[in-house]
């Protein structure tokens, strides 16, 4: 038998996986405040959840049903401030365990979204998050997603990896953007599904 290979980059061991798909917790009061600020807020529109599908960008719930509510990455509101914070060391750990994904410098560039999915809503349709070149999207490099709520029969799904992550308050999954990751979401008939979602992108 040989001996298994070891590859160090940038200081750090990579190890041989093949999914991609890793998380880790957030504190709860982290997502418990980002509710908080959902509900409060009112200098951000909150509106049906579009997709890009057969070339258009639309507002089609047999393709996506939620409601959503962009927030850019530089408002100065603390809950969101902790958000990135926390999502930061979910992302170093993600590095540590895949360093081949700091090749070249990335970062949040285009707003976090906010997404609730009513029972029986989801992003139904199995998709990609870098799937064509409209401005912003080409750019994509990772994608990440924090469930702000438990729903046991709602989490994700991906396609190529065989894989489904269960809905759980504060974990935070991160995944590369590409076609190799086409996911979707697991349908819930009970009960609502609440996350945050956004990308890290080439500069």
């Amino acid at each position: 038998m040989s001996e298994k290979e070891i590859t160090v980059y940038k200081g750090r061991y990579c190890e041989k996986r093949t999914d991609f798909v890793w998380g880790d917790f957030i504190d709860h009061s982290v997502c418990d405040n980002l509710l908080s600020f959902w509900h409060e807020q009112n200098f951000l529109q909150v509106s049906p959840g579009q997709s890009y599908f057969a070339g258009d960008i639309q507002v089609d719930k047999e393709v996506k049903d939620s409601m959503d509510m962009h927030i850019p990455h530089q408002v100065a509101v603390p809950h969101v401030q902790d958000y990135t914070n926390a999502l930061q060391e979910v992302l170093n750990k993600y590095c540590e365990t895949f360093p081949f994904c700091e090749t070249s410098r990335f970062q949040i560039i285009e707003p976090l979204s906010m997404q609730c999915y009513p029972k029986g809503g989801g992003f139904k349709i199995w998709h990609s998050e870098r799937a064509n070149a409209l401005p912003g999207n080409a750019h994509r490099h990772l994608v990440f997603m924090t469930y702000l709520n438990d729903v046991p029969d709602g989490g994700t799904e991906w396609y190529h990896q065989d894989l489904y992550v269960p809905a759980q308050k504060g974990y935070t999954v991160i995944w590369p953007a590409d076609w190799t990751h086409h996911h979707r979401g697991r349908v819930s008939h009970t009960k609502e599904k609440q996350i945050i979602t956004g990308w890290f992108s080439f500069l």
